[in-house]
C-alpha cells in the first residue's frame, strides 16, 4: 500500500525570527523555478531559512520536503548516495544515479540541499541531472557559491534588519539578539535603559545571525555595555582576515575570532584539534585524538561548552559534542596554519580504525549490537577517516574498509561500501593479503548489488592472487563469493554446492563469521531449491550463533529455524522462533532482515487461520522497505506469493486491503509490538471468506491513479505479456528497475501475479 511521504525536516530547537520578506520571495519564486539557491556567506542563517521555507511550502509538495545535510560530507562521490539515503531509497546498484532519477521521475517533492559550497561541482552535476530527468522535482540549495547550472534562480540571503539609530524601532536583529540572550542567561532583561546598547551591538554586528547568537551567549559573562566595548577591540582584528573576502564574511570571522581570543591556550588548542571530527564526537574520541600536553582535556572541553563554542547533546545515554560548521571551519583553518593537521588526522584515523577492527570479533559475537550502533553513530567520522586514510595511508586503510563489510551489507550501505572498496583497490595494486581480502569483500557486494560482471572479475582476481599467497584463509570467503555469484546468475544448485564448500573451508580454518554467513546462505539456497538438508543447516546455524551470543546473525538463524518449522507444519514452534527473531533483529536500526522475519511470522499466522493478522503483518513487512539483498526476498517470491494469495482470497479483496494497509501504516515500534503480541488491533467487520472476483468499486484499487505514470506504463506492458527484460528494453530502464516497478504494482493493487495485473489493466482500459 502506498503511503504519503512526509519528508524528513527535523524539528527546530530554537524559534525562527524574522525573514518575512525572504520567506515571501521564496514562496513566490518556487512555483516558477526548478532550482532556487539561497546564497550568502557562512553564518548568515541560510540553513534555518531553508528549513523554514520547506515548512512553509510543504503542502504544495504531496511527496514531501526532504532535507539533505552535506556539511559533514567531504567526498563528492557520496553526494548522490546521501540524497538517496535521505529519501529512504536503498541501494539498488553500483550506479545509484540512474536509480535515483528513476525514483524521482514521477515525484512532486522539494529537495533541500544544505551546504553545497564545498561539494559544488558534484552538487551542480546532480541537480542538473535531476532537473533534466524529472518534471516536478524542485531543488532548494543553500551555498556560499552559485551552482552555475541552467535555470538556477539565485536568492541572496541578506543580514537581518537592524534598528535604525535613535528611532527605537524594533528589528529582526534586535528581536533575535534579545531572544537568544534571554535563553543564554535567564536573568537578562531587555529594558528601556539598555535597549540602545543592545541596538548598537546589532548594528555593529551588521545583523549577521551567527554573530548575534555568539554575542548573545557572551551575556552569560558580560553586561551589554562590556560586550559593546569589547566589540571595539574585535573590529580591530578584522584586518587579519582575507582582504579579498566580503566585508560581512570578515565580520563573521571577527565574531568567531572574538570567542577564540576569550579562550585559554588549552581551549584554543582543543578547539583546533576538534575540527577534524565530522558529525560530532564523544569524550573517548576526543581523548584519543586530541593532545593537550600537560593541559586537562576535560577542563578545556568544559570551558568550550561553557563558552558555547561546543554544543553538548545526548544520543541515548551517550553525551556527544559538536560545533557549528563556521566555527569548526575557523578552527580547521587555524590547525592548518599551525601545521598540526596531519598529526591530528592520523590520530583520528587510528581511533576510528580501532572501532572498525573491533568488528573482526564483534560482528559474530554478543558485541554486535554495540558495534553496529557505534558505527551508525560515527558514520560521518568513518567517512572522514577513510577519505584521509586513502590519501595518506592507503595500505592501512584498505584493511579498515574491508572489515566494515558487515556494516555496508547489513545496514543497507551496499553502494557506498562498494565504492570505498573499489577506490581502496585502485590505491593498493600490490599483491598483498589485504588486497585479496578487499577483492573478496568487493565481489560479495557487487554480487548482492546485481553487478555480475564486476563480481565475476573480482572473484577471479581474488582466486588468482590467493594462489600466490601463503595460507588458505581467503578460500572460504572466496567460495562464499562464488556461491553468491552463482545464485545471481541463476545457477541455484551450483550456489548451494559452493555454499556447503564455504562451510567446510571455514570450519577447517576456524573462521566463525564466514561459517555462520555460509550456513545462512546455504539454507536460503536449499529452501529455494526444496533441497534436502535444510533442517540440519538451520539447526547448526542456530547452534553456532547461540554459542557465540550473536544478536544479528542469531536473529537470522532464528528466522531460518522458524521457516523450517513452518515448512514442517510445527506452527507453534515457528511462531516462537519468528517472534524471537523479530526481537533480536529489532535491536539494529537498519537491519535488512527484519522484513523477512515479519514475512515468516505472517505465513505462520496464516497457516493457523488468522488471516486478518497475517495481512497486517504482510503490510508491516512491506513498509520496512527491503534492501536489495534479494536472497530472503527470493524465498518470499517463491513461497510468499502463494501465501499472500491464500490470505487475500480468504479475506476477500476489500478486507485484505484494509488489513494490509493497517499494517503498512504502523510505525516500526508499533509494528514490532503488534508482531510480538504486546498490542492488538481492534477487529474490523470483515466479509465472509469465500473467494470473490475483482470488481469495480470506489476503492483505490479500482482507480488507475493508484499507480504512478511509470507504473501504468509497466502495467500496460505486463498486460501485453512482456517479460521484465522486454519491459526494461522498451522503457530504457534497468531490469532491476523493471522488477521493482512490478513489485510496487503488485503491492499497491494487492495482487500476487502478473495475470491479475493484466486483467486489471484490461478492465481499466490502460
Amino acid at each position: 500500500m502506498a503511503r504519503r511521504v512526509n519528508g524528513n525536516l527535523p524539528a527546530e530547537v530554537t524559534s525562527f525570527v524574522g525573514r518575512r520578506d525572504e520567506l515571501a520571495t521564496a514562496k513566490r519564486l518556487l512555483p516558477t523555478t526548478r532550482v532556487l539557491t539561497l546564497l550568502g556567506p557562512g553564518g548568515m542563517g541560510k540553513t534555518r531559512l531553508s528549513r523554514q521555507i520547506g515548512q512553509l511550502v510543504a503542502r504544495a509538495f504531496p511527496d514531501g520536503v526532504w532535507l539533505v545535510e552535506l556539511a559533514d560530507l567531504h567526498d563528492p562521490n557520496l553526494v548522490t548516495l546521501s540524497v538517496a539515503e535521505a529519501l529512504n531509497l536503498r541501494d539498488e546498484s553500483t550506479a545509484p544515479l540512474p536509480r535515483l532519477t528513476e525514483f524521482l521521475a514521477d515525484k512532486r517533492l522539494l529537495l533541500i540541499l544544505d551546504n553545497c559550497e564545498h561539494l559544488i561541482e558534484a552538487c551542480a552535476a546532480l541537480v542538473g541531472r535531476i532537473i533534466a530527468t524529472t518534471p516536478d522535482v524542485r531543488v532548494l540549495a543553500t551555498s556560499r557559491e552559485v551552482l552555475g547550472i541552467p535555470g538556477e534562480q539565485v536568492m541572496p540571503v541578506p543580514p537581518l534588519t537592524i534598528p535604525e539609530a535613535d528611532t527605537g524601532d524594533e528589528s529582526d536583529a534586535l528581536q533575535l539578539f534579545i531572544e537568544r540572550a534571554s535563553a543564554a542567561n535567564p536573568e537578562f532583561k531587555a529594558t528601556p535603559g539598555n535597549r540602545e546598547v543592545l541596538a548598537e551591538i546589532c548594528r555593529r554586528l551588521e545583523g549577521m545571525p551567527l554573530a548575534l547568537e555568539l554575542a548573545a551567549l557572551r551575556l552569560r559573562m558580560f553586561t551589554p555595555e562590556q560586550i559593546l566595548h569589547r566589540l571595539d577591540d574585535t573590529m580591530g582584528l578584522l584586518s587579519a582576515g582575507p582582504r579579498t573576502a566580503p566585508e560581512r564574511q570578515q565580520t563573521i570571522e571577527g565574531a568567531i575570532r572574538w570567542s577564540y581570543n576569550l579562550c585559554t591556550p588549552a581551549e584554543q588548542s582543543l578547539w583546533e584539534q576538534l575540527s577534524v571530527f565530522a558529525g560530532g564526537f564523544d569524550i573517548e574520541a576526543a581523548e584519543a585524538v586530541c593532545d593537550l600536553g600537560r593541559g586537562s582535556l576535560i577542563d578545556a572541553l568544559t570551558g568550550l561548552v561553557d563558552k558555547s563554542v561546543v554544543a553538548q547533546r545526548y544520543d541515548g545515554d551517550v553525551a556527544r559534542y559538536s560545533m557549528l560548521e563556521p566555527i569548526r571551519q575557523f578552527a580547521a583553518d587555524r590547525l592548518l596554519e599551525r601545521g598540526d593537521i596531519h598529526a591530528v588526522r592520523a590520530r583520528h584515523r587510528a581511533h576510528y580504525r580501532d572501532l572498525a577492527l573491533r568488528g573482526q570479533t564483534a560482528y559474530w559475537t554478543a558485541d554486535d549490537v554495540q558495534w553496529f550502533r557505534e558505527l551508525t553513530r560515527e558514520h560521518a567520522n568513518l567517512r572522514a577517516a577513510l577519505r584521509s586514510g586513502l590519501e595518506d595511508e592507503p595500505l592501512e586503510t584498505i584493511a579498515t574498509v574491508t572489515v566494515l563489510r558487515p556494516f555496508w551489507e547489513h545496514n543497507r550501505f551496499l553502494s557506498e561500501g562498494y565504492r570505498w572498496l573499489t577506490e581502496a583497490l585502485e590505491r593498493n595494486p600490490e599483491p598483498t593479503a589485504e588486497r585479496a581480502k578487499a577483492l573478496s569483500s568487493a565481489a560479495s557486494l557487487a554480487a548482492l548489488l546485481g553487478d555480475q560482471v564486476s563480481a565475476a572479475r573480482l572473484v577471479q582476481e581474488c582466486l588468482e592472487l590467493a594462489a600466490t599467497l601463503e595460507g588458505s584463509e581467503i578460500m572460504a570467503e572466496a567460495a562464499l563469493d562464488r556461491s553468491l555469484l552463482a545464485f545471481a546468475e541463476g545457477d541455484r544448485q551450483r550456489s548451494l554446492e559452493l555454499g556447503r564448500t564455504a562451510i567446510e573451508l571455514a570450519v577447517e580454518t576456524n573462521q566463525q563469521a564466514i561459517e555462520m554467513d555460509s550456513h545462512a546462505f546455504a539454507f536460503m539456497c536449499a529452501m529455494v531449491l526444496d533441497a534436502p538438508g535444510r533442517t540440519e543447516l538451520a539447526n547448526r546455524f542456530l547452534e553456532l550463533t547461540t554459542a557465540s551470543g550473536s544478536h544479528l546473525l542469531g536473529g537470522l538463524a532464528l528466522w531460518t529455524v522458524g521457516i523450517d518449522h513452518w515448512r514442517l507444519g510445527d506452527l507453534t514452534a515457528s511462531a516462537e522462533f519468528h517472534g524471537r527473531a523479530i526481537e533480536q533483529l529489532a535491536l539494529f536500526d537498519r537491519c535488512v532482515w527484519l522484513s523477512s522475519a515479519f514475512e515468516g511470522l505472517a505465513w505462520t499466522v496464516s497457516a493457523n487461520g488468522d488471516y486478518a493478522r497475517a495481512a497486517r503483518l504482510l503490510g508491516a513487512a512491506e513498509s520496512l522497505q527491503r534492501s536489495t539483498i534479494r536472497l530472503a526476498h527470493t524465498i518470499t517470491v517463491a513461497v510468499g506469493d502463494k501465501e499472500r494469495l491464500k490470505v487475500r482470497d480468504a479475506l476477500g479483496e476489500d478486507a485484505f486491503r484494509a488489513a494490509f494497509g493497517s499494517g503498512a501504516n504502523m510505525p516500526l515500534p508499533e509494528a514490532i509490538d503488534y508482531a510480538l503480541g504486546r498490542t492488538v488491533v481492534s477487529a474490523q467487520p470483515e466479509p465472509a471468506a469465500p473467494k470473490r472476483a475483482p470488481r469495480k468499486t470506489p476503492a483505490a484499487v479500482s482507480e488507475t491513479n493508484v499507480l504512478t505514470r511509470r507504473e501504468k506504463d509497466v502495467a500496460r506492458l505486463v498486460a501485453a505479456g512482456h517479460s521484465n527484460k522486454r519491459i526494461a528494453a522498451d522503457l530504457v530502464i534497468s531490469i532491476r528497475t523493471a522488477e521493482t516497478h512490478v513489485e510496487h504494482i503488485l503491492t499497491k493493487l494487492g495482487f500476487t501475479s502478473r495475470t491479475q495485473v493484466a486483467a486489471w489493466a484490461h478492465e481499466h482500459d490502460l
